[in-house]
């Protein structure tokens, strides 16, 4: 395979009465109005990458481009060619801003059919103290590393120690750290603050010897995964394992872009949070097919699976309000086993006598028992794939699921079947589905069922999907990735060396399909109940909302194994009193109570995926922009419903246009507002302390304050 090469042109220009706010000089270029305050950058394009017709079974290897500048007029120049082959041509521009920023914007366009693993701006800054916006939206020190992803603020404070004769920083640049920290003004004579749009995958800080260096990962496959089961088997017990596509398919004519602001002066960052109207966290429930029957999807619902109750809806999720992502079988009344397959944790009614795969006929009173657990409680048997339980091919089952998702539910497929499926019959389930405004995929079984996303349904072929996706769109699907039972919150803000994928835009996995899928990873809970009731226990949950956290849980909340199974301890529904009643647990029930008190009181938000989802990528387009009146400007190219901002400082009040928040809260660390945004309109935001004076977002410099100049403005 031949390596791409990449053409970086950089532009720089500036306002006619600015004085060399940008000069290049060898491959550094300086941004400072003045020499006593300056930053040099140097500027490299990394990049790894590969053409030809199939995916490299690795990595391909990074290439490190540094930019030489030269002056053309009132341009600055650089270019960077490697390769015999056009691939990807990137290019990059400087521009003082009228906001009194300095703006490196950078788009990639593609030359040629490419695949790409990564393309990342290196921006080489002076050494000395600096810090940063955590997961949890509070500022922390940068310590060796930190990768902050597309759920994550991407902001970098930092405080260069100037040496005497104006050059890089050395050593020893703590102090002003911490000044910078308070806004204290001698720190703004020498502080920067940078920030990246979220169009880019993530950011990445790594403290070396004598520097800093930021990666602006424009695309990173560390930032996207995605991997897939190797084989499709007939046995989920077969032998399989999962290989990780470390590469996106990049077409021609395709292009990337982001934009990276740097702001001399100290700064009172301002974070966009994840979740709308001041909630500090967020829960969804992923609920999947395997353990539906239509007597324990009646009592998730209402609480008891007897309709008729007086009880029934004062309970179960719509008793609570809360709403999931539901997955469900077009259609799974497929012929079980008499006894389902060994292993499988069901007890089997083979014929009495009839040895299933060696095993031993179970005795004659223990299948009886089970019988009668069945035809009690309306559990039909199943197979090891879930097949044998009558879900959308029951009509009570289609009217229930038609009930939900007018309140708000997500129903959604999970496969088309527990069977293996092909195109045809997915495409029939995606066009039923339909009814249900479905845009979220979760596969069934994927090391079995061929044509799961991450098996061979990210590709083209017999078993493809992912253009059906489209097709009929979708906008999410599970990854695959489950996380083992832990700390509820996925986005690991203790780990900030690493990023922490949780929700992503994939890309394109493969040629001739298309890249519009985001992937979401979840928590696997199917486990023992005292387990499972302990991780969504109050201090977790008060935990997540401290870490304003993210959880996406993968759960079976219609677990009802019989007494005799292995898996009963499992079991999130009881007998009820009624001869063939089901009925919450009652740990089962106190969760859902906890989760829509923390609803009510403002802390959480229980959305479904797709919600999520939506929210998220809406915010990520939001641009926040800070003036050099004080003000922070914010705009949105769509409406966002209750849009929210942290910032780091504990009792301000905020203006929006002159006029209060849509609401307002401050913790012991940090202020949060929230605001309904308008489609590209900008909304100006001041900040006033206790005193009724004005805090400004910036602090030049030169040490002048902005307060007078932007009392008067306003």
């Amino acid at each position: 395979m031949h390596a791409p090469l990449i053409s970086v042109a950089l532009l720089l220009g500036s306002q006619a009465a600015a004085r060399a706010e940008l000069n290049a000089q060898g491959e550094t270029v300086t941004l400072g109005d003045t020499p006593s305050v300056e930053l040099p950058v140097a500027v490299r394009v990394r990049v790894a990458a590969e053409t030809g017709a199939s995916a490299p079974t690795g990595m391909p290897t990074t290439r490190v481009l540094p930019v030489s500048w030269h002056t053309d007029g009132a341009a600055v120049v650089g270019e960077v060619a490697a390769g015999p082959t056009p691939g990807l041509v990137v290019t990059l521009r400087w521009q003082k801003t009228p906001e009194g920023a300095y703006s490196l914007k950078a788009e990639a366009q593609a030359q040629a059919q490419l695949w790409l693993g990564l393309l990342s701006l290196e921006l080489e800054l002076p050494d000395g103290a600096a810090s940063l916006g955590g997961r949890e939206l509070r500022v922390r020190r940068l310590e060796r590393s930190a990768a902050l992803s597309g759920l994550d603020p991407k902001w970098l404070m930092l405080y260069p120690q100037q040496s005497r004769s104006g050059g890089h920083a050395s050593h020893g640049g703590e102090k002003a750290s911490r000044h910078g920290e308070r806004g204290g003004r001698a720190a703004a004579t020498n502080a920067w603050t940078l920030s990246v749009d979220d169009d880019a995958d993530g950011l990445q800080a790594l403290r070396q010897s004598s520097h800093i260096l930021a990666h602006v990962d424009i695309v990173s496959t560390e930032a996207r995964p995605f991997s897939h089961f190797v084989a499709c088997t007939d046995n989920w017990r077969a032998p399989n394992h999962r290989q990780s596509l470390a590469v996106r398919l990049v077409q021609p004519d395709e292009t990337f872009h982001t934009e990276v602001t740097l702001y001399s002066g100290s700064s009172v960052p301002l974070f966009k949070a994840r979740y709308p109207d001041g909630r500090s966290a967020a829960l969804v429930i992923t609920d999947h097919a395997d353990q539906t029957a239509a007597v324990t999807l009646r009592a998730l619902i209402g609480g008891t699976s007897d309709v008729t109750s007086p009880r029934w809806g004062q309970g179960g999720l719509l008793g609570y309000g809360l709403g999931i992502t539901k997955a469900l079988w077009m259609s799974s009344g497929e012929p079980a086993p008499s006894l389902g397959s060994p292993g499988s944790g069901h007890l089997a009614l083979a014929p009495m006598g009839q040895h299933l795969s060696g095993h031993p006929p179970h005795p004659t009173h223990l299948v009886q028992r089970v019988q009668n657990f069945r035809s009690r409680y309306g559990r039909p048997q199943v197979d090891s794939t879930g097949g044998g339980r009558p879900q959308l091919d029951d009509p009570e089952v289609v009217e229930m699921a038609d009930r939900m998702a007018r309140v708000g539910w997500e129903i959604v497929p999970h496969s088309a079947t527990p069977l293996r499926d092909e195109r045809e019959r997915t495409e029939v389930a995606l066009e039923w589905f339909q009814r249900y405004k479905a845009r979220t995929w979760i596969d069934h079984q994927p090391y079995t069922n061929c044509e799961a996303l991450v098996n061979q349904g990210y590709q083209s072929g017999p078993f493809g999907i992912v253009d059906l996706l489209q097709k009929y769109g979708y906008s999410y699907a599970w990854s695959g990735i489950d996380v083992p039972p832990g700390s509820l919150n996925l986005l690991s803000p203790r780990r900030l060396d690493r990023y922490a994928p949780v929700l992503w835009a994939a890309g394109r996995l493969s040629a001739g399909t298309p890249a519009a899928l985001w992937l979401f990873s979840t928590m696997m809970t199917y486990v023992d109940g005292p387990q499972f009731f302990k991780l969504y226990g109050k201090k977790p949950l008060d935990q997540l909302e401290r870490e304003r956290g993210l959880h996406i849980a993968h759960t079976y909340l219609e677990v009802f194994h019989p007494p005799t199974s292995m898996f009963a301890k499992r079991n999130l529904m009881v007998p009820g009193k009624r001869p063939g009643e089901v009925v919450l647990d009652p740990r089962l029930d106190a969760m859902f109570r906890s989760l829509a008190t923390r609803v009510a009181h403002g802390t959480l938000w229980v959305p479904t995926l797709s919600q999520l989802g939506d929210h998220l990528k809406a915010m990520s387009t939001v641009a926040v922009r800070l003036q050099s009146d004080g003000s922070a400007t914010v705009r949105s190219p769509q409406a966002v419903t209750g849009a929210t901002f942290v910032l780091p400082r504990p009792n301000l009040t905020v203006l929006i246009d002159g006029q209060p928040p849509k609401g307002q809260q401050t913790g012991r660390k940090e202020t949060t507002f929230w605001v309904d945004l308008p489609a590209d309109k900008a909304l100006r935001i001041l900040l006033l302390d206790s005193h009724g004076e004005m805090v400004p977002f910036r602090r030049l410099p030169d040490g002048k304050s902005l307060l007078a100049q932007a009392h008067h403005r306003r």
